[in-house]
Protein backbone atom coordinates (compact mmCIF):
# COMPACT_ATOMS: atom_id res chain seq x y z
CA UNK A 1 0.00 0.00 0.00
CA UNK A 2 1.09 3.63 -0.43
CA UNK A 3 2.04 5.70 2.62
CA UNK A 4 2.53 9.47 2.60
CA UNK A 5 3.44 11.80 5.45
CA UNK A 6 3.14 15.13 3.68
CA UNK A 7 -0.21 16.86 3.97
CA UNK A 8 0.32 18.84 0.78
CA UNK A 9 1.06 16.28 -1.90
CA UNK A 10 -1.24 16.77 -4.86
CA UNK A 11 -2.23 13.82 -7.01
CA UNK A 12 -3.88 13.71 -10.39
CA UNK A 13 -7.44 12.58 -10.54
CA UNK A 14 -8.28 8.94 -11.11
CA UNK A 15 -11.75 9.07 -12.70
CA UNK A 16 -11.44 11.20 -15.84
CA UNK A 17 -14.68 10.43 -17.64
CA UNK A 18 -17.82 8.34 -17.46
CA UNK A 19 -20.05 7.34 -20.38
CA UNK A 20 -23.50 5.83 -19.77
CA UNK A 21 -25.93 4.62 -22.43
CA UNK A 22 -29.35 2.98 -22.08
CA UNK A 23 -29.26 2.64 -18.30
CA UNK A 24 -32.36 3.33 -16.16
CA UNK A 25 -33.55 6.87 -17.02
CA UNK A 26 -30.32 7.71 -18.86
CA UNK A 27 -30.45 7.55 -22.63
CA UNK A 28 -26.92 8.73 -23.44
CA UNK A 29 -24.60 10.75 -21.16
CA UNK A 30 -20.92 11.65 -21.35
CA UNK A 31 -19.36 13.11 -18.16
CA UNK A 32 -15.89 14.59 -17.86
CA UNK A 33 -14.65 15.07 -14.32
CA UNK A 34 -12.34 17.86 -13.26
CA UNK A 35 -9.47 17.44 -10.85
CA UNK A 36 -9.88 17.92 -7.13
CA UNK A 37 -13.44 18.45 -5.86
CA UNK A 38 -16.64 17.79 -7.84
CA UNK A 39 -20.10 18.29 -6.35
CA UNK A 40 -23.29 16.79 -7.76
CA UNK A 41 -26.72 18.19 -6.94
CA UNK A 42 -30.26 17.71 -8.14
CA UNK A 43 -33.79 17.31 -6.92
CA UNK A 44 -34.85 14.15 -5.15
CA UNK A 45 -35.67 11.50 -7.73
CA UNK A 46 -33.79 13.28 -10.51
CA UNK A 47 -31.37 10.37 -10.83
CA UNK A 48 -28.30 11.10 -8.67
CA UNK A 49 -28.32 7.51 -7.42
CA UNK A 50 -28.36 6.29 -11.01
CA UNK A 51 -24.81 7.57 -11.42
CA UNK A 52 -23.62 5.52 -8.48
CA UNK A 53 -25.55 2.52 -9.72
CA UNK A 54 -23.87 2.76 -13.12
CA UNK A 55 -20.43 3.18 -11.59
CA UNK A 56 -21.03 0.24 -9.24
CA UNK A 57 -22.01 -1.90 -12.23
CA UNK A 58 -18.84 -0.87 -13.99
CA UNK A 59 -16.79 -2.00 -10.98
CA UNK A 60 -18.27 -5.45 -10.63
CA UNK A 61 -21.80 -5.31 -9.23
CA UNK A 62 -24.25 -7.86 -10.57
CA UNK A 63 -26.35 -6.61 -13.47
CA UNK A 64 -30.10 -6.31 -13.25
CA UNK A 65 -31.58 -6.72 -16.72
CA UNK A 66 -34.58 -4.67 -15.57
CA UNK A 67 -32.30 -1.61 -15.42
CA UNK A 68 -32.05 -1.44 -19.23
CA UNK A 69 -33.89 1.63 -20.49
CA UNK A 70 -34.67 -0.02 -23.83
CA UNK A 71 -34.78 -3.80 -23.21
CA UNK A 72 -33.80 -4.68 -26.77
CA UNK A 73 -30.79 -2.37 -26.88
CA UNK A 74 -27.36 -2.72 -25.34
CA UNK A 75 -26.48 -0.89 -22.13
CA UNK A 76 -22.93 0.51 -22.15
CA UNK A 77 -21.03 1.95 -19.19
CA UNK A 78 -17.48 3.07 -19.79
CA UNK A 79 -14.97 5.00 -17.68
CA UNK A 80 -11.46 6.25 -18.24
CA UNK A 81 -9.08 6.24 -15.27
CA UNK A 82 -5.82 8.14 -14.95
CA UNK A 83 -3.44 5.77 -13.14
CA UNK A 84 -0.22 7.69 -13.69
CA UNK A 85 0.29 8.36 -9.96
CA UNK A 86 -0.70 4.89 -8.81
CA UNK A 87 1.79 2.05 -8.99
CA UNK A 88 -0.66 -0.50 -10.39
CA UNK A 89 1.57 -2.24 -12.95
CA UNK A 90 2.04 -5.23 -10.66
CA UNK A 91 -1.71 -5.39 -10.00
CA UNK A 92 -2.48 -5.42 -13.73
CA UNK A 93 0.22 -8.04 -14.26
CA UNK A 94 -1.33 -10.22 -11.58
CA UNK A 95 -4.61 -10.18 -13.51
CA UNK A 96 -2.77 -10.72 -16.81
CA UNK A 97 -3.90 -7.33 -18.13
CA UNK A 98 -2.20 -4.79 -20.35
CA UNK A 99 -1.31 -1.77 -18.22
CA UNK A 100 -1.90 1.74 -19.50
CA UNK A 101 -1.62 4.99 -17.54
CA UNK A 102 -4.95 5.95 -19.11
CA UNK A 103 -6.96 2.77 -18.67
CA UNK A 104 -10.50 2.20 -19.90
CA UNK A 105 -13.01 -0.08 -18.20
CA UNK A 106 -16.14 -1.01 -20.14
CA UNK A 107 -19.26 -2.96 -19.25
CA UNK A 108 -21.84 -4.10 -21.79
CA UNK A 109 -25.22 -5.50 -20.73
CA UNK A 110 -27.96 -7.04 -22.83
CA UNK A 111 -30.99 -9.16 -21.98
CA UNK A 112 -28.98 -12.27 -22.87
CA UNK A 113 -25.55 -11.60 -21.36
CA UNK A 114 -23.12 -9.19 -19.77
CA UNK A 115 -19.49 -8.58 -20.70
CA UNK A 116 -16.65 -6.58 -19.19
CA UNK A 117 -13.40 -5.26 -20.65
CA UNK A 118 -10.27 -3.60 -19.30
CA UNK A 119 -8.24 -1.93 -22.05
CA UNK A 120 -10.16 -4.05 -24.59
CA UNK A 121 -9.26 -7.31 -22.80
CA UNK A 122 -12.31 -9.35 -21.73
CA UNK A 123 -12.36 -9.96 -17.97
CA UNK A 124 -14.57 -11.66 -15.40
CA UNK A 125 -16.55 -9.65 -12.85
CA UNK A 126 -14.23 -10.91 -10.09
CA UNK A 127 -11.36 -8.97 -11.69
CA UNK A 128 -13.41 -5.75 -11.64
CA UNK A 129 -14.33 -6.35 -8.00
CA UNK A 130 -10.69 -6.95 -7.05
CA UNK A 131 -9.56 -3.85 -8.94
CA UNK A 132 -12.25 -1.58 -7.45
CA UNK A 133 -10.42 -0.70 -4.17
CA UNK A 134 -7.55 0.72 -6.22
CA UNK A 135 -9.82 2.98 -8.26
CA UNK A 136 -12.90 4.27 -6.46
CA UNK A 137 -14.10 4.34 -2.87
CA UNK A 138 -17.89 4.77 -2.97
CA UNK A 139 -19.09 5.91 0.43
CA UNK A 140 -22.83 5.51 0.72
CA UNK A 141 -24.92 6.65 3.69
CA UNK A 142 -25.05 3.19 5.20
CA UNK A 143 -21.28 2.77 5.03
CA UNK A 144 -20.77 5.27 7.85
CA UNK A 145 -21.75 2.41 10.15
CA UNK A 146 -18.58 0.57 9.14
CA UNK A 147 -16.64 2.87 11.45
CA UNK A 148 -18.02 0.83 14.35
CA UNK A 149 -16.82 -2.45 12.85
CA UNK A 150 -13.72 -4.04 14.34
CA UNK A 151 -12.10 -4.72 10.96
CA UNK A 152 -12.36 -1.08 9.89
CA UNK A 153 -11.10 0.23 13.23
CA UNK A 154 -7.97 -1.89 12.91
CA UNK A 155 -7.63 -0.84 9.26
CA UNK A 156 -7.54 2.84 10.23
CA UNK A 157 -4.86 2.36 12.90
CA UNK A 158 -2.72 0.21 10.63
CA UNK A 159 -2.89 2.77 7.81
CA UNK A 160 -1.75 5.54 10.11
CA UNK A 161 0.95 3.34 11.65
CA UNK A 162 2.23 2.09 8.29
CA UNK A 163 1.52 -1.48 9.40
CA UNK A 164 0.18 -2.80 6.11
CA UNK A 165 3.11 -5.14 5.39
CA UNK A 166 3.46 -6.27 9.00
CA UNK A 167 -0.27 -6.95 9.22
CA UNK A 168 -0.17 -8.88 5.94
CA UNK A 169 2.68 -11.01 7.33
CA UNK A 170 0.70 -11.54 10.53
CA UNK A 171 -2.45 -12.62 8.68
CA UNK A 172 -0.55 -15.05 6.43
CA UNK A 173 1.17 -16.52 9.49
CA UNK A 174 -2.13 -16.72 11.37
CA UNK A 175 -3.80 -18.55 8.46
CA UNK A 176 -0.90 -21.02 8.26
CA UNK A 177 -0.96 -21.44 12.05
CA UNK A 178 -4.68 -22.28 12.05
CA UNK A 179 -4.24 -24.63 9.11
CA UNK A 180 -1.54 -26.53 11.02
CA UNK A 181 -3.75 -26.62 14.12
CA UNK A 182 -6.50 -28.23 12.07
CA UNK A 183 -4.04 -30.76 10.67
CA UNK A 184 -2.81 -31.56 14.18
CA UNK A 185 -6.36 -32.01 15.46
CA UNK A 186 -7.16 -34.35 12.57
CA UNK A 187 -3.97 -36.37 13.11
CA UNK A 188 -4.73 -36.78 16.81
CA UNK A 189 -8.21 -38.03 15.95
CA UNK A 190 -6.69 -40.45 13.46
CA UNK A 191 -4.20 -41.60 16.08
CA UNK A 192 -6.98 -42.14 18.60
CA UNK A 193 -8.92 -44.22 16.08
CA UNK A 194 -5.74 -46.04 14.98
CA UNK A 195 -4.85 -46.85 18.60
CA UNK A 196 -8.22 -48.52 19.04
CA UNK A 197 -7.51 -50.68 15.96
CA UNK A 198 -3.82 -51.14 16.64
CA UNK A 199 -3.96 -54.21 18.91
CA UNK A 200 -6.35 -56.01 16.59
CA UNK A 201 -4.27 -55.18 13.48
CA UNK A 202 -1.13 -56.33 15.27
CA UNK A 203 -2.85 -59.60 16.20
CA UNK A 204 -3.94 -60.16 12.59
CA UNK A 205 -0.46 -59.38 11.31
CA UNK A 206 1.26 -61.70 13.78
CA UNK A 207 -1.19 -64.48 12.91
CA UNK A 208 -0.46 -64.12 9.19
CA UNK A 209 3.26 -63.67 9.78
CA UNK A 210 3.48 -66.91 11.82
CA UNK A 211 1.97 -68.84 8.89
CA UNK A 212 5.22 -68.14 6.93
CA UNK A 213 3.19 -67.56 3.81
CA UNK A 214 4.65 -67.48 0.33
CA UNK A 215 3.06 -67.80 -3.04
CA UNK A 216 2.48 -71.50 -3.97
CA UNK A 217 2.92 -72.74 -0.41
CA UNK A 218 -0.63 -74.01 -0.14
CA UNK A 219 -0.28 -76.22 -3.27
CA UNK A 220 3.02 -77.60 -2.00
CA UNK A 221 1.62 -78.49 1.40
CA UNK A 222 -1.44 -80.14 -0.12
CA UNK A 223 0.84 -82.23 -2.36
CA UNK A 224 3.05 -83.22 0.59
CA UNK A 225 0.00 -84.07 2.68
CA UNK A 226 -1.40 -86.34 -0.05
CA UNK A 227 1.98 -88.10 -0.45
CA UNK A 228 2.34 -88.74 3.28
CA UNK A 229 -1.27 -89.74 3.81
CA UNK A 230 -1.11 -92.34 0.95
CA UNK A 231 2.54 -93.39 1.44
CA UNK A 232 1.90 -97.17 1.71
CA UNK A 233 -0.40 -97.25 -1.32
CA UNK A 234 2.11 -95.21 -3.29
CA UNK A 235 4.92 -97.56 -2.33
CA UNK A 236 2.90 -100.59 -3.44
CA UNK A 237 1.94 -98.97 -6.73
CA UNK A 238 5.51 -97.93 -7.46
CA UNK A 239 6.97 -101.37 -6.51
CA UNK A 240 4.43 -103.18 -8.70
CA UNK A 241 5.08 -100.80 -11.58
CA UNK A 242 8.84 -101.38 -11.31
CA UNK A 243 8.28 -105.14 -11.14
CA UNK A 244 6.08 -105.10 -14.26
CA UNK A 245 8.82 -103.33 -16.16
CA UNK A 246 11.79 -105.32 -14.87
CA UNK A 247 10.33 -108.85 -14.30
CA UNK A 248 12.47 -111.52 -16.01
CA UNK A 249 11.05 -113.14 -19.17
CA UNK A 250 7.60 -111.57 -18.75
CA UNK A 251 8.54 -107.96 -17.80
CA UNK A 252 7.89 -105.08 -20.14
CA UNK A 253 11.58 -104.48 -20.68
CA UNK A 254 12.33 -108.13 -21.59
CA UNK A 255 9.36 -108.28 -23.96
CA UNK A 256 10.41 -105.07 -25.68
CA UNK A 257 13.98 -106.42 -25.94
CA UNK A 258 12.73 -109.54 -27.71
CA UNK A 259 10.67 -107.44 -30.14
CA UNK A 260 13.74 -105.30 -30.78
CA UNK A 261 15.82 -108.36 -31.66
CA UNK A 262 13.24 -109.52 -34.23
CA UNK A 263 12.95 -106.05 -35.78
CA UNK A 264 16.74 -105.85 -36.00
CA UNK A 265 16.78 -109.11 -37.89
CA UNK A 266 14.00 -107.93 -40.21
CA UNK A 267 15.68 -104.62 -40.90
CA UNK A 268 18.84 -106.37 -42.04
CA UNK A 269 16.95 -108.11 -44.76
CA UNK A 270 14.25 -105.50 -45.44
CA UNK A 271 15.42 -101.90 -45.02
CA UNK A 272 11.89 -100.56 -44.65
CA UNK A 273 11.79 -101.92 -41.06
CA UNK A 274 14.68 -99.69 -39.95
CA UNK A 275 12.40 -96.89 -38.78
CA UNK A 276 10.35 -99.29 -36.58
CA UNK A 277 13.54 -100.67 -35.10
CA UNK A 278 14.79 -97.13 -34.26
CA UNK A 279 11.47 -96.16 -32.70
CA UNK A 280 11.44 -99.29 -30.55
CA UNK A 281 14.98 -98.60 -29.40
CA UNK A 282 13.79 -95.13 -28.25
CA UNK A 283 10.94 -96.80 -26.33
CA UNK A 284 13.46 -99.17 -24.68
CA UNK A 285 15.60 -96.23 -23.56
CA UNK A 286 12.52 -94.32 -22.27
CA UNK A 287 11.25 -97.47 -20.47
CA UNK A 288 14.60 -97.93 -18.78
CA UNK A 289 14.59 -94.25 -17.74
CA UNK A 290 11.03 -94.55 -16.35
CA UNK A 291 12.06 -97.54 -14.33
CA UNK A 292 14.97 -95.60 -12.85
CA UNK A 293 12.63 -92.66 -12.05
CA UNK A 294 10.16 -95.01 -10.35
CA UNK A 295 12.92 -96.47 -8.22
CA UNK A 296 13.99 -92.94 -7.24
CA UNK A 297 10.44 -91.99 -6.35
CA UNK A 298 10.03 -95.18 -4.35
CA UNK A 299 13.15 -94.30 -2.37
CA UNK A 300 11.70 -90.86 -1.61
CA UNK A 301 8.38 -92.11 -0.33
CA UNK A 302 8.33 -92.11 3.44
CA UNK A 303 5.84 -93.16 6.03
CA UNK A 304 6.11 -90.34 8.63
CA UNK A 305 3.07 -89.86 10.86
CA UNK A 306 4.71 -86.99 12.80
CA UNK A 307 5.46 -85.01 9.64
CA UNK A 308 1.96 -85.75 8.34
CA UNK A 309 0.48 -84.36 11.54
CA UNK A 310 2.56 -81.18 11.31
CA UNK A 311 1.62 -80.56 7.68
CA UNK A 312 -2.01 -81.23 8.55
CA UNK A 313 -1.83 -78.60 11.31
CA UNK A 314 -0.20 -76.11 8.94
CA UNK A 315 -2.86 -76.72 6.30
CA UNK A 316 -5.63 -76.32 8.86
CA UNK A 317 -4.04 -73.00 9.97
CA UNK A 318 -3.91 -71.67 6.41
CA UNK A 319 -7.44 -72.84 5.65
CA UNK A 320 -8.60 -71.13 8.85
CA UNK A 321 -6.98 -67.88 7.65
CA UNK A 322 -8.57 -68.25 4.20
CA UNK A 323 -11.99 -68.65 5.78
CA UNK A 324 -11.38 -65.82 8.30
CA UNK A 325 -10.34 -63.31 5.66
CA UNK A 326 -12.85 -64.66 3.12
CA UNK A 327 -10.32 -65.32 0.34
CA UNK A 328 -9.37 -68.41 -1.67
CA UNK A 329 -5.62 -68.25 -2.28
CA UNK A 330 -2.44 -67.85 -0.27
CA UNK A 331 -1.53 -64.95 -2.61
CA UNK A 332 -4.57 -63.03 -1.35
CA UNK A 333 -3.53 -63.71 2.25
CA UNK A 334 -0.07 -62.29 1.53
CA UNK A 335 -1.67 -59.13 0.09
CA UNK A 336 -3.83 -58.76 3.23
CA UNK A 337 -0.75 -59.14 5.43
CA UNK A 338 1.08 -56.42 3.43
CA UNK A 339 -1.90 -54.06 3.77
CA UNK A 340 -2.05 -54.60 7.53
CA UNK A 341 1.70 -53.98 7.73
CA UNK A 342 1.22 -50.64 5.93
CA UNK A 343 -1.47 -49.66 8.44
CA UNK A 344 0.90 -50.47 11.29
CA UNK A 345 3.58 -48.31 9.65
CA UNK A 346 1.06 -45.47 9.17
CA UNK A 347 0.37 -45.57 12.86
CA UNK A 348 4.04 -45.04 13.65
CA UNK A 349 4.20 -42.30 10.96
CA UNK A 350 1.33 -40.44 12.66
CA UNK A 351 3.48 -39.95 15.76
CA UNK A 352 6.28 -38.55 13.61
CA UNK A 353 3.88 -36.19 11.81
CA UNK A 354 2.40 -35.01 15.11
CA UNK A 355 5.87 -34.21 16.46
CA UNK A 356 6.77 -32.39 13.20
CA UNK A 357 3.58 -30.27 13.21
CA UNK A 358 3.94 -29.43 16.92
CA UNK A 359 7.47 -28.18 16.19
CA UNK A 360 6.19 -26.02 13.32
CA UNK A 361 3.32 -24.70 15.43
CA UNK A 362 5.76 -23.58 18.10
CA UNK A 363 7.76 -21.63 15.50
CA UNK A 364 4.59 -20.07 14.03
CA UNK A 365 3.36 -19.15 17.51
CA UNK A 366 6.63 -17.38 18.31
CA UNK A 367 6.41 -15.52 14.99
CA UNK A 368 2.79 -14.54 15.67
CA UNK A 369 3.70 -13.17 19.10
CA UNK A 370 6.59 -11.18 17.63
CA UNK A 371 4.44 -9.70 14.83
CA UNK A 372 1.49 -9.00 17.15
CA UNK A 373 3.82 -7.13 19.52
CA UNK A 374 4.99 -4.94 16.64
CA UNK A 375 1.40 -4.25 15.66
CA UNK A 376 0.38 -3.48 19.24
CA UNK A 377 3.18 -0.96 19.80
CA UNK A 378 2.57 0.75 16.45
CA UNK A 379 -1.18 0.88 17.01
CA UNK A 380 -0.69 2.45 20.42
CA UNK A 381 1.27 5.28 18.80
CA UNK A 382 -1.31 5.59 16.02
CA UNK A 383 -4.09 5.98 18.60
CA UNK A 384 -2.51 9.15 19.98
CA UNK A 385 -2.23 10.65 16.49
CA UNK A 386 -5.74 9.62 15.47
CA UNK A 387 -7.50 10.79 18.66
CA UNK A 388 -5.82 14.18 18.46
CA UNK A 389 -6.73 14.66 14.79
CA UNK A 390 -10.32 13.45 15.23
CA UNK A 391 -10.97 15.81 18.15
CA UNK A 392 -9.80 18.75 16.03
CA UNK A 393 -12.10 17.72 13.20
CA UNK A 394 -14.99 17.01 15.57
CA UNK A 395 -14.73 20.60 16.76
CA UNK A 396 -14.86 21.86 13.19
CA UNK A 397 -17.87 19.66 12.48
CA UNK A 398 -19.98 21.02 15.32
CA UNK A 399 -19.12 18.35 17.90
CA UNK A 400 -17.00 20.57 20.19
CA UNK A 401 -18.02 18.70 23.33
CA UNK A 402 -17.50 15.26 21.83
CA UNK A 403 -14.92 12.90 23.29
CA UNK A 404 -13.38 9.82 21.80
CA UNK A 405 -11.12 7.20 23.33
CA UNK A 406 -9.62 4.29 21.44
CA UNK A 407 -8.73 1.51 23.83
CA UNK A 408 -6.29 -1.22 22.88
CA UNK A 409 -5.66 -3.98 25.39
CA UNK A 410 -3.59 -7.14 25.21
CA UNK A 411 -5.41 -10.47 24.88
CA UNK A 412 -4.30 -13.95 25.91
CA UNK A 413 -4.77 -15.50 22.49
CA UNK A 414 -4.00 -14.35 18.95
CA UNK A 415 -6.91 -13.66 16.61
CA UNK A 416 -7.07 -12.64 12.97
CA UNK A 417 -6.27 -8.97 13.74
CA UNK A 418 -3.49 -9.50 16.29
CA UNK A 419 -3.15 -10.21 19.98
CA UNK A 420 -5.13 -7.28 21.29
CA UNK A 421 -8.71 -6.04 21.69
CA UNK A 422 -9.83 -2.76 20.17
CA UNK A 423 -12.74 -0.60 21.27
CA UNK A 424 -13.75 2.87 20.12
CA UNK A 425 -15.58 4.73 22.88
CA UNK A 426 -17.52 7.92 22.21
CA UNK A 427 -19.45 10.61 23.97
CA UNK A 428 -21.18 13.44 22.11
CA UNK A 429 -21.83 15.58 25.20
CA UNK A 430 -19.64 16.97 27.92
CA UNK A 431 -19.87 15.13 31.24
CA UNK A 432 -21.46 12.03 29.72
CA UNK A 433 -19.61 8.72 30.12
CA UNK A 434 -17.78 7.20 27.18
CA UNK A 435 -19.61 4.22 25.70
CA UNK A 436 -19.09 1.94 22.69
CA UNK A 437 -19.41 3.94 19.50
CA UNK A 438 -22.16 1.86 17.87
CA UNK A 439 -24.39 2.24 20.94
CA UNK A 440 -24.35 6.03 21.38
CA UNK A 441 -23.49 7.75 18.06
CA UNK A 442 -26.40 8.99 15.95
CA UNK A 443 -26.51 8.66 12.17
CA UNK A 444 -25.39 12.26 11.68
CA UNK A 445 -22.55 11.85 14.17
CA UNK A 446 -21.47 8.65 12.42
CA UNK A 447 -21.38 10.48 9.08
CA UNK A 448 -19.30 13.33 10.46
CA UNK A 449 -16.99 10.92 12.23
CA UNK A 450 -16.47 8.93 9.04
CA UNK A 451 -15.63 12.11 7.15
CA UNK A 452 -13.12 12.99 9.86
CA UNK A 453 -11.53 9.53 9.59
CA UNK A 454 -11.39 9.62 5.79
CA UNK A 455 -9.86 13.08 5.91
CA UNK A 456 -7.20 11.86 8.34
CA UNK A 457 -6.43 8.77 6.26
CA UNK A 458 -5.95 10.90 3.15
CA UNK A 459 -2.78 12.26 4.75
CA UNK A 460 -1.28 8.79 5.13
CA UNK A 461 -2.02 6.93 1.92
CA UNK A 462 -2.62 7.47 -1.75
CA UNK A 463 -6.36 6.86 -1.70
CA UNK A 464 -8.37 6.26 -4.87
CA UNK A 465 -11.07 8.65 -5.96
CA UNK A 466 -13.67 8.90 -3.22
CA UNK A 467 -17.37 9.46 -3.80
CA UNK A 468 -19.48 10.64 -0.87
CA UNK A 469 -23.16 9.85 -1.36
CA UNK A 470 -25.02 12.39 0.80
CA UNK A 471 -22.64 12.05 3.73
CA UNK A 472 -24.12 15.38 4.85
CA UNK A 473 -27.43 13.76 5.83
CA UNK A 474 -28.62 15.11 9.18
CA UNK A 475 -26.45 18.25 9.18
CA UNK A 476 -26.91 21.82 7.95
CA UNK A 477 -25.68 25.41 8.20
CA UNK A 478 -22.23 26.01 9.63
CA UNK A 479 -21.50 22.29 10.07
CA UNK A 480 -22.27 21.66 6.40
CA UNK A 481 -19.89 24.48 5.52
CA UNK A 482 -17.14 22.85 7.59
CA UNK A 483 -17.81 19.48 5.96
CA UNK A 484 -17.44 21.13 2.58
CA UNK A 485 -14.15 22.71 3.67
CA UNK A 486 -12.83 19.36 4.88
CA UNK A 487 -13.74 17.68 1.58
CA UNK A 488 -12.16 20.57 -0.29
CA UNK A 489 -8.99 20.11 1.72
CA UNK A 490 -9.00 16.36 0.98
CA UNK A 491 -9.24 17.19 -2.72
CA UNK A 492 -5.76 18.73 -2.61
CA UNK A 493 -4.41 15.19 -2.37
CA UNK A 494 -7.07 13.13 -4.13
CA UNK A 495 -10.13 13.34 -6.31
CA UNK A 496 -13.29 13.89 -4.25
CA UNK A 497 -16.85 13.68 -5.62
CA UNK A 498 -19.75 14.54 -3.35
CA UNK A 499 -23.42 13.96 -4.07
CA UNK A 500 -25.08 16.50 -1.84
CA UNK A 501 -28.33 18.31 -1.13
CA UNK A 502 -26.65 21.12 0.84
CA UNK A 503 -25.60 24.38 -0.87
CA UNK A 504 -22.75 24.91 1.62
CA UNK A 505 -21.05 21.76 0.31
CA UNK A 506 -22.07 22.18 -3.33
CA UNK A 507 -20.43 25.61 -3.39
CA UNK A 508 -17.03 24.18 -2.40
CA UNK A 509 -16.64 22.14 -5.57
CA UNK A 510 -14.29 23.25 -8.32
CA UNK A 511 -16.76 21.50 -10.61
CA UNK A 512 -20.52 21.46 -10.10
CA UNK A 513 -22.72 18.94 -11.90
CA UNK A 514 -26.51 19.10 -11.80
CA UNK A 515 -28.75 16.08 -12.37
CA UNK A 516 -31.98 16.96 -14.20
CA UNK A 517 -35.02 14.90 -15.03
CA UNK A 518 -36.97 15.97 -18.12
CA UNK A 519 -39.90 14.70 -20.17
CA UNK A 520 -39.31 14.71 -23.90
CA UNK A 521 -41.84 13.24 -26.33
CA UNK A 522 -43.62 11.50 -23.46
CA UNK A 523 -40.34 9.95 -22.32
CA UNK A 524 -38.69 10.66 -18.98
CA UNK A 525 -34.92 11.15 -19.18
CA UNK A 526 -32.12 11.98 -16.79
CA UNK A 527 -29.56 14.55 -17.95
CA UNK A 528 -26.44 15.87 -16.26
CA UNK A 529 -25.24 19.39 -16.82
CA UNK A 530 -21.85 20.89 -16.00
CA UNK A 531 -22.83 24.25 -14.48
CA UNK A 532 -21.08 27.52 -15.27
CA UNK A 533 -20.72 30.20 -12.61
CA UNK A 534 -24.03 31.94 -13.30
CA UNK A 535 -25.81 28.62 -13.44
CA UNK A 536 -24.20 27.61 -10.17
CA UNK A 537 -25.48 30.79 -8.54
CA UNK A 538 -29.01 29.95 -9.68
CA UNK A 539 -28.72 26.35 -8.47
CA UNK A 540 -27.35 27.39 -5.08
CA UNK A 541 -30.07 30.07 -4.78
CA UNK A 542 -32.73 27.44 -5.31
CA UNK A 543 -31.07 25.12 -2.80
CA UNK A 544 -30.92 27.98 -0.26
CA UNK A 545 -34.38 29.42 -0.54
CA UNK A 546 -36.24 27.79 -3.36
CA UNK A 547 -36.28 30.97 -5.49
CA UNK A 548 -33.45 31.51 -7.95
CA UNK A 549 -34.50 35.18 -8.38
CA UNK A 550 -34.46 36.02 -4.67
CA UNK A 551 -31.97 38.85 -4.08
CA UNK A 552 -30.93 37.54 -0.67
CA UNK A 553 -30.60 33.96 -1.95
CA UNK A 554 -28.47 35.13 -4.87
CA UNK A 555 -26.25 37.20 -2.56
CA UNK A 556 -25.91 34.24 -0.21
CA UNK A 557 -25.08 31.93 -3.13
CA UNK A 558 -22.38 34.33 -4.36
CA UNK A 559 -20.88 34.56 -0.88
CA UNK A 560 -20.75 30.78 -0.68
CA UNK A 561 -19.00 30.57 -4.04
CA UNK A 562 -16.53 33.24 -3.04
Amino acid sequence: MFIFTSHYIRFKKVLKSLYIKNYALIKDIQLNFEESFTTITGETGAGKSILLGALSLLLGNRADKESLREPNEKCIIEAEFDLSNFNLKSVFKEFDLDYDKLSIIRREITKQKTRAFINDTPVKLKVLQDLKPFLVDIHSQNESKSISETSYQYHVLDKIGNNVKVFEQYQNTFISFNSLKSQLKQLKLEKQEATQRQDYNQFLFDELESANLRQGLLAELEDQYNNLQNAEDIQNDLSESINIIQQEEYGVFDQLTKINQRLQSLSQSVSSYNDLKERLQSVLIETQDIASELEGRLADVEVNPDKLEKIDEQLQGINHLLKKHQVKTDYELIEIKNQIELKLQEYSNIDEEIISIETKLKAFDENLISLSDKLFKSRKKSIQTLEKQLLILFGQLGMKNASIEIRLTKTEKCHKYGKDHIEWLFSANKGMPLRPLHKVASGGEMSRMMLAVKSTLASYENLPSIIFDEIDTGVSGEIALKMGEIMHKMSRRMQVISITHLPQIAAKGQQHLKVLKTIEKSETQTHIKNLRRNERIKELSQMLGGDENSTSAIAHAKSLLN
